[in-house]
């Protein structure tokens, strides 16, 4: 999810491809025993783009002075 830092609105929703949990766990310090599934919200920062940029669907010009970026799951 990409929100505005200012307004906070969401700019983007990304679908990411090939999510892989045990990865994107370690990734992110998700703590398994509290959240095994990663459901909640994970800030991404500018350590996390080279890790993500194989699961993004295209390339995404990062702007992290103005904008927030999370991992988040998303039910259907």
């Amino acid at each position: 999810m990409v929100v505005d830092g200012s307004s906070e609105d969401v700019l983007d929703a990304i679908e990411l491809a090939n999510f892989d949990l045990p990865l994107f766990c370690q990734q992110f310090d998700v703590p398994v025993q509290y959240d095994p599934h990663m459901l909640d919200r994970y800030v991404v920062g500018p350590d996390d783009v080279a890790f993500l940029a194989p699961y993004l669907p295209r390339p995404i010009d990062f702007r992290f002075d103005s904008h927030g970026y999370w991992i988040e799951a998303v039910t259907r």
